[in-house]
């Protein structure tokens, strides 16, 4: 459970979390498009995140691929459910300009 914490301690991480939940099976190359972090800095995030079992993680052809768990789904609900600083609906906005047309 400590990891759980851990992980949605850090706003990017909380935010990345959201994002997926917008976008099952999202590409890397989504996620890099959205939050303008160095490869180190949000390879780090989403580790942190797998290794809390929040999101899992595939390959399709060469690309990356992220998709809630279900403890992260039922995590993202909670969160939903309880976000008073519209944290949800920001990300949501953010889902909005990502371009649905990169490589992956």
């Amino acid at each position: 459970m400590e990891k759980i914490f851990k992980a949605l301690g850090e706003r990017t991480r909380l935010e990345i979390l959201l994002l997926i939940s917008l976008n099952p099976n999202i590409c890397l190359c989504h996620i890099e498009e959205c939050f303008h972090l160095s490869n180190s800095n949000l390879s780090r995030h989403l580790k942190e995140l797998e290794s809390s079992e929040l999101v899992m993680t595939f390959k399709l052809s060469k690309w990356k691929h992220y998709q809630l768990s279900p403890l992260g789904k039922q995590i993202v609900e909670l969160i939903k459910a309880i976000d008073n600083e519209n944290l949800y609906q920001q990300v949501s906005k953010l889902n909005l300009l990502l371009n649905k047309e990169l490589p992956c």
